[in-house]
């Protein structure tokens, strides 16, 4: 599918401000869950994480005093996404963004087998580095895929 250029520019600027909000949406429970508007838009995200993560506490990092909705690993996923959208680097040609998602997701694999396997405890800096090392180039990718939407031959 081609877009105009004025297309493709406006679905990237909106591409690139959701993967960024997505980035901090962890942290908007705690940060504006008692605002009178915002409220209700904390507890929309809060939902969906109550939905997509298990929310392990022992797993969960504290923000603020208390635990994030999010396991450390969903944090690292969520952080990823926000992090390439807002970066955009680096630019990343197919097979590199392949052979980099594909062992994002190997790494992330490893760590879940070793821990369910009890060959070793969680450790949340790992847990962290794996949903931020696959992540990342995603959310770096789909902005400069609709980017270049205006012009395929580019």
């Amino acid at each position: 599918m081609t877009l105009s250029p004025r297309a493709a520019t406006w679905a990237a600027r909106v591409a690139r401000g959701f993967f960024i909000l997505l980035g901090i949406s962890p942290f908007l429970p705690r940060l504006v869950g008692g605002l009178p508007v915002l409220g209700a838009v904390s507890h929309a995200f809060e939902a969906w994480f109550t939905f997509q993560c298990n929310r392990d506490p022992a797993r969960t990092q504290h923000f603020l005093g208390e635990l994030l909705p999010v396991c450390t690993r969903c944090l690292g996923i969520y952080l990823g996404l926000g992090l390439g959208a807002a970066i955009l680097r680096p630019r990343l040609s197919v097979w590199p963004l392949r052979v980099w998602v594909g062992l994002g997701a190997v790494f992330m694999l490893l760590d879940v087998a070793t821990e369910l396997l009890d060959m070793r405890p969680a450790w949340a800096p790992l847990r962290l580095a794996t949903g931020l090392f696959l992540a990342y180039p995603v959310g770096s990718a789909v902005v400069w895929a609709l980017r270049d939407s205006a012009n395929p031959d580019a």
